[in-house]
């Protein structure tokens, strides 16, 4: 007789922290000032400082970056260890948390702000990339076959092309707006991380 294995609680905890990201950051377009606009803001824009409701977006970095700690540490507490590529995704949750509690500088350049924080803000925001980079990277050289394999490589390629898009929208040197280069890289990123703790829920599940 053969018993289908339940998705652990840690992969449910995963594509909840996604869930929840993604209904806030839909929630705060609804209150972001007169100036913000998606195609070239970005995300990190909608809880700039001096934003009446930036609060919103701000509990949506640091709301993620604790649920998808939670999902590991429920990993860690079930499967008695934690892979150095789980490890870094934590690591990438907490950067993203830390992003809600330091902001970027505000759209109105007459607004006064705070440049230390929106400093530490893009810091915590580039580790955060670094940490999410090494921790595919990671996946991929751990992969057990090759589809395996050739899905982390893919998404692999995905992100750095991406993020390379990115750095050239902020100069100016590409078609695409910076503000919608920046959401394909977030939900590039999200399918990746679910993909990969589904992949990894397969593997354990013996074949029928």
């Amino acid at each position: 007789m053969t018993f289908i294995k339940p998705i652990p609680r840690h992969a449910i905890l995963v594509l909840s922290a996604v869930s929840f990201f993604t209904a806030i950051i839909i929630t705060a377009h609804f209150f972001a000032t007169p100036q913000y606009m998606w195609t070239q803001n970005t995300i990190s824009d909608l809880a700039a400082q001096g934003s009446p409701h930036g609060w919103i977006m701000g509990s949506g970095f640091i709301g993620f970056g604790l649920i998808l700690n939670l999902a590991f540490l429920i990993k860690l507490r079930t499967n008695q260890a934690l892979s150095w590529a789980d490890g870094m995704i934590m690591a990438y949750g907490l950067f993203i948390m830390l992003t809600g509690f330091f902001s970027t500088s505000p759209l109105d350049a007459l607004v006064p702000f705070r440049k230390s924080e929106a400093d530490l803000h893009s810091l915590f925001a580039t580790l955060a990339g670094f940490f999410l980079t090494g921790s595919l990277l990671l996946y991929l050289l751990a992969a057990a076959s090759r589809s395996e394999r050739g899905f982390h490589l893919l998404f692999l390629f995905l992100i750095i092309s991406i993020s390379a898009l990115f750095g050239l929208a902020d100069n100016g040197s590409t078609l695409l707006e910076k503000g919608v280069i920046q959401r394909l890289l977030y939900t590039v990123s999200f399918i990746w991380m679910i993909g990969s703790q589904w992949l990894n829920f397969k593997r354990q599940v013996p074949a029928s």
